[in-house]
């Protein structure tokens, strides 16, 4: 018993034998293109694997603005130094095991005084890094770069980027690095003291840019 039309010729659906063997050619054609694209795109897959895992888990950004939570912490921050306060503020509320510092000419000498001051609390400091250019967000990118894959090989693996501090460029160079090594890009926000020309750090928030998701 058979479930489908049998022709004249005694071939299924009536088809001549000459097209069955033009299917069975293009399904062989079809395979061997399937066994081709696997031998080549397996080898580049496993290749450019990093490259394909943060676009599978690329951050779409459900977190940006929110309020950290309470008691929240990271082990290992990255600074994008101009004034003190702020930093300041965030080490001696984090308590981090380490922090690396980036820095300009006109913000060198705050973080050096911040790297004291993590010293002071038992973490480990790693830089300040120079900028040769603050308004090249590529030469930020690289600096804060570096400090992440630094931290990354000393065990660090929750790494926040503050970007509250710096030039908008190297805000932004910051955040490039910490998306590209899914790290948290957090910064602080404040009320402004007129009279003293400084943020007032008793109002003071942590909050969240980019918390990328984790597997």
């Amino acid at each position: 018993m058979t479930f489908f039309p049998m022709g004249a010729s005694g071939q299924l659906l009536g088809l001549s034998a000459a097209t069955w063997q033009l299917l069975d050619q293009i399904g062989i054609l079809w395979a061997n293109l399937a066994m081709m694209a696997t031998l080549i795109g397996g080898p580049l897959a496993w290749l450019r694997r990093d490259r394909i895992r943060r676009w599978l888990r690329r951050n779409r950004f459900p977190d940006a603005g929110q309020a950290v939570a309470e008691g929240a912490r990271w082990p290992a921050w990255v600074f994008t130094v101009s004034r003190g306060a702020v930093p300041r503020w965030l080490i001696e509320q984090q308590r981090p095991r380490a922090v690396g510092l980036v820095a300009t000419d006109q913000s060198w000498q705050t973080a050096l005084e911040l790297a004291t001051v993590a010293r002071a609390q038992g973490a480990e400091v790693l830089g300040p890094q120079r900028l040769d250019d603050p308004d090249d967000p590529a030469d930020v990118r690289d600096e804060v770069a570096r400090l992440i894959g630094k931290l990354r090989r000393q065990g660090h693996e929750r790494i926040a980027v503050d970007v509250t501090g710096g030039k908008t460029t190297m805000s932004l160079g910051a955040f490039m690095a910490a998306e590209e090594a899914a790290c948290d890009t957090l910064y602080v926000s404040a009320d402004y003291d007129e009279a003293l020309k400084r943020p007032r750090m008793d109002t003071a928030r942590l909050r969240c840019i980019s918390c990328p998701p984790r597997s």
